[in-house]
């Protein structure tokens, strides 16, 4: 396997999503889907085609907002919308983010979007969207009021996932005793929540030992996981049986490590989370160690937050008859190395669950 350094991995992760052609019809054909099945996309004329919308990312060198930003541009393109949005990049920064916020109701937009952000810090800013009646749509930043609602998928289902199949497959594998070592990351809602839950699996287990917890921040993230991992290595040696990872870019990381001291799949398994269509196409090779992770929907969140946008400020319907609970959460295919990859061609997203494949066998429908 070649090394990977932090620039040539985000280049690599830009290359792979660029490499999603076949997004663009595929939404096409999702949104025909949903126009003729959910009473929230409506035929209704459009009161306005051009909004100005203020999108605001908490930092866009995270696949997680640039697939949500490219969700939402294939969505415009395939609606045939031409809004003026404006696209702001916190860096990081809850309180640029909240300034970010505050600039946008100062230029009175439309409707303000945004995606992973650190909200606990920006209630000022939240205050005056309400005071100025804007409609704002966030993405998997948690809800918070005034915005009508926050698209994401239930973390705690998650977190429940990688975690319970971690101790699955250590038992399948004989290891009534296991060790293993944790990356935990408390910057964001969602993964902190998923390290909750694996805390609360883990504590229903004790026979699994932790050896080590690395807590992590985004900035450096890559080299602080990787760094870390060899430390572990070095320290305990084949006493390793699984490391679990808060998403899919620190467990490349792990993963990388692993590798360059000589360790497989066969030796240590990573479970993460996110679905990331660079850490899928890893998970094809037979030693790599991600053995699992959960596929967010990333793209549609983009997609549905434009739909939303669209309904409400650009149609005039009310906001309670587009956004049904405050809360979207969409389901996230659990993905098992080995087992429901994704086809070439396929977002993760849009595979079987690893679970649910079992409900369809026994119900004959294998492969549907």
């Amino acid at each position: 396997m070649t090394k990977i350094s932090r620039r040539s991995f985000l280049q690599t992760s830009a290359v792979g999503l660029a490499g999603v052609g076949l997004f663009g019809t595929e939404l096409t054909r999702v949104l025909a889907s949903t126009r003729r099945q959910f009473a929230h996309v409506s035929d209704m004329p459009r009161l306005q085609s051009e909004l100005n919308v203020a999108h605001i990312a908490q930092q866009m060198s995270a696949q997680s907002d640039q697939r949500t930003l490219k969700g939402w541009e294939d969505w415009l393109a395939a609606a045939g919308l031409s809004w003026n949005v404006t696209v702001s990049n916190a860096e990081g920064s809850p309180e640029t983010l909240s300034a970010m916020i505050e600039d946008a109701v100062s230029r009175e937009v439309d409707a303000i979007v945004v995606t992973f952000g650190t909200l606990t810090a920006a209630q000022g800013a939240l205050q005056s969207v309400a005071a100025a009646g804007i409609p704002l749509i966030t993405v998997d930043s948690g809800y918070y009021p005034p915005a009508l609602c926050d698209i994401a998928s239930n973390n705690y289902t998650m977190g429940a996932q990688m975690s319970s199949y971690m101790v699955q497959s250590l038992l399948g594998q004989g290891k009534t005793e296991p060790n293993i070592c944790t990356i935990t990351a408390n910057f964001h809602h969602g993964t902190r929540k998923r390290g909750k839950v694996r805390d609360a699996v883990l504590s229903e287990n004790e026979n699994i030992q932790v050896l080590g917890d690395q807590v992590i921040q985004y900035d450096g993230f890559f080299e602080t996981t990787l760094n870390t991992v060899n430390d572990w290595l070095n320290r305990f040696g084949d006493d390793i049986d699984a490391i679990w990872c808060p998403w899919d870019e620190p467990a490349m990381a792990a993963s990388q490590a692993l590798l360059s001291q000589g360790k497989t799949v066969n030796d240590v398994i990573v479970v993460a989370a996110d679905g990331h269509p660079p850490a899928v196409e890893l998970m094809n090779d037979a030693d790599y160690p991600l053995v699992a992770t959960c596929a967010q929907a990333f793209e549609l969140w983009g997609a549905l937050a434009a739909s939303f946008i669209d309904e409400i400020v650009g149609k005039g319907r009310p906001a309670a008859d587009v956004v049904p609970v405050p809360q979207i959460d969409f389901p996230a295919p659990f993905i098992v190395k080995g087992v429901n990859l994704p086809a070439e061609g396929k977002m993760p997203w849009d595979t079987v669950d690893f679970y649910t494949q079992f409900m369809n066998q026994a119900r004959g429908q294998v492969g549907s």
